[in-house]
């Protein structure tokens, strides 16, 4: 029995929404927003009641995290990616944008160089480039049926100045999640390369059936004294309004030189309610994320089964994880701006452009699928009717 109501259709117009309010201003209201990577999905009614909790007390003072807090990210941890971790390795962050930025501070100096898989969501990217750090991009490759990381590309790269590599696991904007043996391999390059290793890992609990979640947090003892994984239950239950992510950092040293950049950065409180929705985010809400899963599976494969019968111009290139769908358009031959007025003024849709993630995106969109059904039928249908009056007649062309 569904523990969530993920066909319920909420109006999120009015309420000083990224997805919608801001996207009306910029696009316009009579446009279907499919570029914010949040869901339109009503949270866990356990989650909601401990807001209403909060709220209803009326004092919204400084708040410490509970104390039952790094107990409960750790049994999460253990019961769904099966790894082991210590209560002290884990550290409150805001967002994982600021930990990652707070970890390119601590552990680099300006001028040294960072590896990022490209194309990549913009929050890793800035956290090099924003820092005066020099990224070095290392594109994905797609095989025909999934994408995957070039070692033997990046070994010219590679010299003293650099110091770490960034991951996302599972991958934005491509969906992809990285297999045990992928992570083993990136753990050989870091410890031959001598590099601190990061891993956003925010999309965890989103995996497409059939696919497995590994952590970096399963590598060996020599790599834990260089890593740190980023974790959050915000996505996993649509809530990253309520600032609120892990940082776990298994070796002291590096925990220590953290704790010292979080002083000075002075993240010592949680948000008021990120406190209240901890114990019932982590204990309460495991079968709405099953229930969740299910139904990104179903749109995703709905979404998939639409673009090769109507669409087949539009490539999805299957994503193992996230609600994200990853859409390459070039056998279209439409250009980055042509793709854009098409999906804004013919379809009415807005997605993320692929050059949004960098140039190794271009020539692919973002959209982003996790709303409930009705909206996905209409979303699809006005891309089709758009589809069918501006380009079906390119497909007779096509290679």
């Amino acid at each position: 029995m569904k523990t969530g109501c993920f066909d319920e259709v909420i109006n999120r117009r009015g309420t000083n929404c990224a997805k919608y309010d801001e996207m009306d201003e910029k696009y316009g209201k009579d446009i279907l927003h499919c570029g914010v990577a949040d869901m339109d999905f009503r949270v866990p009614k356990t989650i909601r009641e401990a807001c209403r909790r909060v709220t209803d007390h009326g004092i919204y003072g400084y708040t410490n995290l509970p104390s039952c807090y790094p107990a409960v990210a750790g049994e999460w941890i253990r019961r769904e990616y099966d790894c082991r971790v210590e209560d002290e390795w884990i550290m409150f962050s805001p967002r994982i944008n600021i930990g990652l930025n707070m970890a390119v501070e601590t552990f680099t100096k300006p001028g040294d160089r960072i590896i990022v898989h490209t194309p990549a969501y913009p929050a890793l990217t800035d956290a090099v480039n924003k820092h005066d750090r020099i990224m070095i991009e290392s594109p994905l490759e797609w095989d025909g049926t999934r994408w995957n990381m070039n070692f033997d590309a990046l070994e010219s790269e590679m010299d003293p100045s650099v110091k770490m590599m960034i991951l996302c696991n599972p991958h934005n904007p491509t969906g992809r999640v990285w297999e045990a043996e992928e992570l083993k391999a990136v753990e050989s390059f870091c410890l031959r390369h001598d590099l601190f290793l990061l891993s956003d890992e925010i999309h965890a609990d989103i995996i497409r059936e059939g696919r497995r979640f590994c952590s970096i947090l399963s590598l060996s003892g020599l790599m834990k004294k260089k890593m740190i994984a980023y974790q959050s239950v915000t996505k996993t239950f649509n809530i990253p309004g309520i600032m609120f992510s892990n940082m776990i950092i298994p070796d002291d040293s590096m925990r220590q030189a953290m704790k010292r950049t979080v002083d000075r950065e002075g993240f010592h409180n949680p948000n008021i309610f990120a406190a209240a929705v901890i114990e019932p985010a982590y204990r309460e809400c495991g079968q709405w994320k099953e229930d969740l899963n299910r139904c990104l599976d179903e749109n995703l494969s709905r979404l998939s089964v639409y673009l090769k019968e109507y669409m087949p111009l539009f490539e999805l290139r299957e994503p193992e994880g996230t609600f994200l769908a990853w859409i390459d358009y070039r056998k279209t031959g439409m250009t980055e701006a042509q793709i854009l007025k098409f999906f804004l003024e013919e379809a009415k849709v807005s997605v993320y452009e692929g050059s949004h993630f960098g140039k190794a995106g271009q020539g692919f969109i973002r959209l982003n699928a996790a709303v409930p059904k009705r909206v996905l039928e209409e979303i699809l249908d006005r891309i089709r009717n758009a589809y069918f009056l501006n380009i079906s007649s390119a497909e007779t062309h096509s290679p």
